[in-house]
């Protein structure tokens, strides 16, 4: 017995020192120059607002003749177990519907992790000249080599998914190589929010974060966090990437907990890892004991939310992104592209355990407006 737990000590030491390492070097990746801009450094709150007054209204129809049907590409990972991705993707159809554009859209699937495959999408995107590419993309530093390609093909209008941070390499305007638009809920926004959130309401003293890759997102969503709560003077047991991976954060949950029984609060920045996460210490006999958030406001993450198994996320206006994306190609066909913001960036609601299912229903009512009607799995 005493050599079975020697074994899995020293397991769990070179897993975390291995991490930690990993994690340090990313701190110091974070101190280089920023190569993105935020939302509000190439835009002003009222071209944001222009747009967003207009996706929360009714929709007027398109005030152009359009001959044949536009063709759009619609690229994301359509495996994620998160529901939001599928949510805009029906508010996409059903307000390019209600603003009379004849269209066909070809959609384009993968997982989150599958760079490979949707690097593939996009060279057939490439290829095939769709009128529109809508993509959310695995990892925008490694798809941005075609990325580029697309948005300098004058035939082809690229519009960003669920990102709202423009390419400082791109310049500033659509002039000198920004894509049609970025539409996406803030990370950074979305991350600020949690921060406060959290100083506001809890008394933490060690917090663990799981990440999903390398990379921006994870800055912005969970590096945001980190660094207010440290400022605070709350300190940072352990930080590891779980690849938006289910199984790897469930995974990367438990040895924390073994490691570092001191563990207030476990910060997770997606759905998929809240999942695991609190699959986790349900297991472990600990729900309700250390406090877990989630990302998004998600169909799953209410569930969890409102059987005390998850304490507080971000719940997203999920349709607006869909929305927006169809107003954003009614007003490049109209020729009022000059009138498009760069970046449209829904609006969030902080929800925590305090909610019940008829405020939350109240919330969603707008939230999911045009996919509310459908059973999304």
């Amino acid at each position: 017995m005493k050599k079975a737990m020697l074994v899995i000590t020293l397991v769990l030491l070179m897993f975390f020192s291995a991490t930690s390492v990993f994690a340090e070097g990313q701190k110091e990746d974070e101190e280089a120059e920023r190569d993105y801009y935020y939302w509000d450094e190439i835009e002003t709150a009222a071209e944001l607002e222009f747009l967003r007054e207009i996706v929360r209204n009714d929709p007027v129809p398109i005030t152009v003749e359009v001959e044949e049907k536009i063709e759009i590409a619609l690229i994301f990972p359509a495996e994620d177990l998160s529901d939001s991705w599928k949510r805009a993707h029906i508010g996409l159809v059903e307000r390019l519907d209600e603003l009379q554009i004849p269209n066909e859209i070809i959609t384009m699937g993968s997982s989150h992790d599958n760079h490979t495959l949707q690097r593939t999408h996009l060279e057939r995107a490439l290829v095939e000249k769709y009128d529109y590419v809508i993509v959310g993309p695995t990892e925008m530093y490694i798809q941005k080599d075609i990325l580029e390609q697309l948005i300098e093909d004058p035939d082809i209008q690229v519009i960003i998914w669920n990102f709202t941070t423009p390419i400082m390499d791109w310049g500033t305007t659509r002039a000198k190589g920004q894509p049609l638009a970025y539409v996406g809920f803030d990370h950074y926004d979305g991350g600020t929010v949690l921060g406060n959130y959290i100083l506001e309401t809890y008394e933490f003293k060690n917090v663990a974060y799981i990440y999903g890759v390398p990379g921006s997102t994870s800055i912005m969503r969970g590096h945001t966090v980190r660094d207010m709560l440290e400022e605070a003077g709350i300190n940072t047991v352990y930080e590891t990437y779980c690849d938006w991976d289910q199984i790897k954060a469930y995974e990367a949950a438990k040895q924390i907990v073994t490691a570092y029984p001191e563990v207030d609060h476990i910060h997770v920045i997606s759905t998929d890892m809240a999942i695991g996460t609190a699959n986790a210490l349900e297991e472990m006999g600990l729900t309700g004991k250390i406090v877990i958030n989630g990302w998004g406001g998600t169909a799953i993450e209410q569930e969890l939310l409102l059987a005390g198994k998850l304490d507080f996320t971000v719940l997203r206006n999920q349709d607006d992104e869909g929305v927006s994306q169809a107003e954003i190609i009614k007003l490049d066909l109209e020729g009022r592209r000059d009138e498009i913001p760069p970046v449209f960036n829904g609006e969030m609601t902080l929800i925590d355990r305090s909610w019940d299912q008829a405020d939350i229903d109240k919330l969603l009512e707008y939230a999911n407006r045009y996919s509310g009607k459908y059973e999304i799995k």
